[in-house]
């Protein structure tokens, strides 16, 4: 982060909590980002209240949205749209930006990150894919080999818009369709990657045009998505969502104020880190607690925020789920839930030995029932 521009830096997050791991020696391959100290730098933005000339030609006259719970960063947003979102803060160093933006009419949805995208760690011999790493108090990431920004962007896109789209269509007209890379890659982090997706699909609205950006950058055995951009709108409007898509991400500022207070919390996250992991816990007990009675509440401020989003928690589940290819089942003789490595049909049967078999029909022999899913 420039603390002149307050630009965002990749892996503010991802290094705090990759030094920490990799000082009490659970995660390898962190140290040449533990001195990462320089600042990245980007030419500033266009100034709020100036007028952007979207792809139709129509101007618009830009407003400062600022973040509403820990004012750690503004945005300007297009006057008369609908925005919600903040900084949600799950952890000492786990904090997520995420921006929805929606014009007056409904047509066009424009979202900056993600509450639901965590950072990530590669699997290891006790961290299957697909599993929780946690941090406690600190973060919590999720288990999965590392994703090139244009992989990414395709699961985010199909996890995002999957309900929403039907029959799907590449459209090569779109290939020009961009959005800057405004988070520059910071000394000490990996080779970054960017990648986008962009395709036509049928909606109960109407056609639509959905759009994905993805940066991501690996650090040793975590990595982060360092920047991520998404909008859907009808295919006659696709030029002007990206054009306000690419002056809100330039637009985005983060309060100096707020990065002063961001490496007190990662400090006091990595001296939590170091007694929880000590088994010290009785000698901050009262601190963690109350600590983590903040989290738990910020979380249901998260969940709160999602509400308007159909089942939020399903969403960050199936997105996990597509990622690693993971389908949710529940036994009805047993009433056990289970995850089953997804197959090409929608029906899974299991026998009285725990065996599962993925077919349209149950399997010859006898001894199956059908497992239940969507659960």
């Amino acid at each position: 982060m420039d603390r002149q521009s307050g630009r965002l830096r990749p892996g503010l997050r991802m290094l705090a909590v990759c030094l920490t791991v990799a000082e009490l020696g659970f995660v390898s391959g962190c140290k040449s980002a533990s001195g990462s100290g320089q600042r990245a730098t980007n030419e500033p933005a266009s100034g709020t209240g100036q007028a952007a000339e979207p792809a139709q030609g129509a101007s618009v006259s830009w407003t400062q949205f600022q973040d509403p719970f820990e004012k750690a960063f503004t945005v300007d947003v297009p006057q008369g749209w609908t925005v919600k979102g903040g900084l949600f803060r799950l952890g000492y160093s786990d904090e997520r930006t995420m921006v929805d933006l929606a014009s007056p009419d409904g047509s066009i949805e424009i979202r900056l990150g993600d509450v639901a995208i965590p950072s990530y760690v590669a699997p290891g011999p006790n961290h299957p894919e697909g599993s929780i790493y946690d941090l406690g108090a600190q973060a919590q990431m999720v288990v999965a080999r590392y994703r090139t920004g244009p992989q990414f962007a395709v699961l985010y896109s199909h996890a995002r818009f999957g309900k929403l789209c039907q029959n799907p269509q590449t459209d090569t007209t779109l290939a020009a369709l961009t959005v800057p890379d405004y988070v520059p890659a910071a000394p000490g982090t990996g080779t970054a990657s960017a990648g986008q997706i962009a395709y036509r699909c049928d909606t109960t609205a109407g056609p639509r045009l959905v759009f994905a950006y993805a940066k991501t950058i690996p650090v040793g055995q975590l990595w982060q998505v360092a920047a991520l951009v998404s909008f859907v709108a009808p295919p006659d409007q696709a030029g002007t969502a990206q054009s306000l898509a690419q002056h809100c991400a330039q637009s985005f500022r983060l309060n100096p104020a707020w990065m002063q207070y961001q490496q007190q919390m990662d400090a006091a996250g990595m001296q939590y880190q170091q007694m929880r992991q000590q088994q010290r816990r009785a000698q901050i007990a009262a601190q963690v607690q109350q600590f983590e009675a903040q989290m738990e509440a910020m979380r249901d401020q998260v969940n709160a925020f999602e509400a308007h989003q159909a089942q939020q928690a399903a969403q960050v589940r199936g997105f996990t789920n597509a990622l690693v290819g993971l389908t949710p089942t529940l036994d009805p003789l047993t009433g056990q839930y289970r995850e089953v490595w997804t197959g090409q049909y929608s029906n899974y049967w299991v026998n009285g030995m725990g065996q599962v078999v993925n077919s349209p029909n149950a399997p010859g022999g006898g001894g199956w029932h059908q497992l239940l899913t969507g659960q």
